[in-house]
């Protein structure tokens, strides 16, 4: 009888510990949403930079994209999201080093590829 109380609490610790880590996946709607947001604020960041902004706002802005494409959670558009941000970092560095033309050429790489992966996404669901 010992001994299965022992078994028997050792499964319910393991079904409560790993439904307490579980991740769930994210929905559609939320994958679907965090691209809309992503693009959204790198469009900002283009329309600010094409305004004459200054450099500390639309940095400002990239990093809200750089942080909001971080919620694109999904294994079909990992790479590409990596990629994306790869050129978010570039825009944002440029603009620290106050090279607005290489930073408008950046943030203009970065909306086209956000583009595609909106694209993408909705052709796989």
């Amino acid at each position: 009888m010992n001994t299965f109380k022992k078994i028997l609490a050792t499964i319910v610790m393991a079904a409560m510990t790993s439904s307490a880590f579980a991740v769930a996946n994210p929905s559609y709607e939320d994958v679907k949403a965090a691209i809309d947001n992503t693009l959204a604020k790198v469009e900002e960041a283009k329309a600010a930079l094409d305004n004459g902004a200054n450099n500390e706002a639309v940095i400002d802005l990239v990093t809200d994209a750089r942080q909001l494409q971080k919620d694109i959670a999904n294994n079909v558009l990992d790479l590409k999201r990596n990629q994306a941000s790869n050129v978010l970092k570039q825009a944002r560095s440029a603009l620290q080093s106050n090279e607005p033309q290489s930073a408008k050429e950046s943030l203009t790489d970065a909306l086209n590829r956000y583009k595609e992966i909106k694209q993408l996404y909705a052709s796989n669901h």
